[in-house]
């Protein structure tokens, strides 16, 4: 073999290691959002950015970290918040991203978001839940039933279950789940204190009130307040 051809191996060697590298590299970054920091508020509790993205702008909170605006940061998804409301701030956002997991460096090298004032908030003790008696023994209606004839059930302590289809957690200090069983289009509202995932099956036990106004546009036909989990 020729010095020439042992040169050509080595670049063709070389290029090829280039290539298995970024392509390694890219298999690396899974971040979903790239977005250009706007703006930058600092509380005592989180840091608050608006974020554009492809156009589009969004408020999204971590836990307190350095940041200022043209800062690029990503990261893969959030839990959304409607009617945000920031004691700190005295402001209320219409629509807010809780993002748990944010990067400054597009290969991975990520920090930990766990904005501790709203886990706690969000983790309030379950002793503040009004319990009407004993939770042993309440019958399972299922959401049709509820919906068909709300009014046998009205003031009446009822377990339910369905499918968790969305959460707004901390709105008037209080979790508000959504819960579907399938069976029609029927959307029951259960506030609790309790914590779940969206997608999951879950079993509440609650006290049922019909036609519930609370103000600033949350009124119900049908909620079911101060659930727990059974």
């Amino acid at each position: 073999m020729n010095i020439k051809s042992v040169i050509i191996i080595l670049i063709i060697s070389i290029f090829v290691s280039c290539s298995d590298s970024k392509t390694k590299k890219a298999e690396n970054n899974t971040w979903k959002h790239k977005v250009l920091v706007e703006e930058v508020i600092q509380t005592g509790s989180y840091t608050y950015l608006l974020v554009s993205e492809d156009g589009e702008t969004q408020w999204i909170a971590v836990s307190k970290m350095n940041a200022k605006p043209k800062d690029i940061l990503y990261y893969n998804s959030g839990l959304e918040m409607k009617g945000f409301n920031s004691n700190e701030l005295q402001r209320t956002f219409d629509n807010l991203l809780l993002v748990q997991v944010i990067s400054v460096d597009e290969s991975g090298i990520s920090r930990k978001v766990v904005p501790k004032s709203l886990k706690k908030k969000m983790e309030q003790s379950k002793s503040n839940i009004v319990n009407t008696g004993s939770d042993k023994n309440i019958d399972l209606v299922t959401i049709s039933e509820l919906f068909t004839n709300s009014s046998k059930y009205n003031g009446k302590r009822i377990t339910i279950s369905g499918n968790v289809v969305k959460m707004n957690p901390n709105i008037m200090g209080r979790n508000w789940v959504h819960l579907r069983d399938g069976e029609n289009n029927y959307d029951l509202t259960v506030t609790t204190n309790e914590l779940v995932n969206v997608g999951s099956y879950e079993t509440f036990i609650g006290d049922i009130t019909l036609n519930k106004d609370f103000g600033s546009g949350y009124k119900f036909s049908i909620i079911m307040e101060n659930a727990i989990l059974k």
